[in-house]
């Protein structure tokens, strides 16, 4: 046998044969052990690349199938724009979500378009945030920890109903910047004395008319909850605030106020320690005494031992305006002095005493 090609031919020159035009094998093989057969195969083979495939019509339902996938995921993955809307600038990132029973950076493309700012994830396709210029109140930048350990800069922009939405990109000067012309060009001018929050504080859904804050901070709250038909109580993690009316605290799980209490309401506060409940979340726990229409209940929160003294001492201060000299009555049964406008309109605190004009309305 002699070769009909040059025998100094290399396997690229065999992958360029096969790619380029391709091999047909239409073969039965063998496969003997000692001379008895065991195997039989039957071989028909097509090899080539795709594009000869194609030439030759091999493959073409394949092809149109790829190609309509292909398309569509380029229909979806486009930004949804209107029909005069066009992009000015567009940058990934990343926005901080926490509307739902959980908190997180969702990444995504940051638009800048004509009409409005808005991020958009490719797959599954969904708009994460989106905000016309109009509803931009400020907008700041600032330096925050990160769980790299290193501090990075975040765009924090301050909405209508002081909603705020935290932003994060590579180069947030650089979308600062192009937030800030599309608002020009829209001929909106921001005002520079407005200090963007850190996050839209719950409380501000519930301050009444002409209700101040006062303080807030994280505390644990010990809540009673049925388990297994059982009445247990269990702390839970959650903001308390304080204004001059009211002493609240926010559920952070859930999203609601769970405890709204009257500050002329309560009769004293103390601290104590030991082990409350399912789990010790501090060493001490403040413990307020309060009046609930005519029965005395007590409300514990508990944290570090600093917050614990705090708030001690601002809750004492509430008291203590409640109770000044000219604020005080003596109850006419049990003697014990109590505050003026409660001791009129509720009763006292301490034996239940309730006047005969309450009486006479409750009639």
């Amino acid at each position: 046998m002699e070769p009909t090609r040059s025998p100094q031919t290399t396997l690229t020159d065999l992958l360029d044969r096969i790619l380029d035009k391709g091999i047909l094998l239409d073969t039965d093989i063998i496969i003997s052990v000692s001379g008895i057969p065991l195997l039989g195969v039957n071989l028909k083979l097509a090899l080539a690349g795709i594009e000869t495939m194609l030439q030759y019509g091999i493959m073409k339902d394949w092809d149109e199938a790829q190609r309509a996938i292909a398309a569509k995921e380029e229909r979806e993955s486009a930004p949804p724009l209107t029909a005069d809307e066009y992009v000015i600038f567009s940058a990934f990132g990343t926005h901080w979500y926490s509307k739902g029973i959980y908190e997180c950076w969702r990444p995504g493309t940051i638009y800048i378009t004509n009409k409005r700012l808005f991020m958009f994830r490719k797959l599954p396709a969904e708009i994460l945030f989106q905000t016309n210029y109009e509803d931009i109140k400020a907008i700041d930048i600032k330096e925050k920890p990160h769980y790299t350990g290193i501090d990075r800069k975040e765009i924090y922009l301050l909405l209508k109903e002081d909603e705020v939405m935290p932003l994060h990109s590579n180069d947030v000067e650089k979308l600062k910047e192009a937030i800030e012309n599309a608002l020009k060009t829209k001929g909106i001018i921001l005002e520079n004395n407005i200090a963007v929050p850190d996050k839209k504080e719950p409380i501000g859904e519930y301050l009444q008319k002409e209700e101040n804050l006062i303080d807030d901070d994280k505390l644990w709250y010990l809540m009673s909850e049925k388990v297994n038909e059982k009445v247990e109580n269990q702390w839970k993690a959650g903001h308390l605030y304080l204004t001059d009316k009211r002493l609240c605290w926010w559920y952070e799980f859930d999203k609601k106020m769970l405890f709204d209490l009257q500050t002329d309401k309560i009769i004293n506060v103390t601290i104590e320690g030991g082990a409350l409940g399912n789990t010790l979340v501090g060493e001490k726990s403040i413990f307020i005494l309060y009046r609930d229409k005519d029965k005395n209940k007590v409300a514990c929160f508990s944290g570090n031992d600093e917050l614990i003294g705090k708030w001690k001492k601002i809750l004492d201060e509430q008291v203590k305006e409640y109770e000044s000299p000219q604020n005080i009555e003596t109850c006419p049964r049990c003697g014990k002095k109590a505050n003026r406008d409660r001791l009129l309109k509720e009763g006292c605190p301490r034996c239940g005493w309730v006047s005969h004009r309450i009486n006479k309305a409750r009639l």
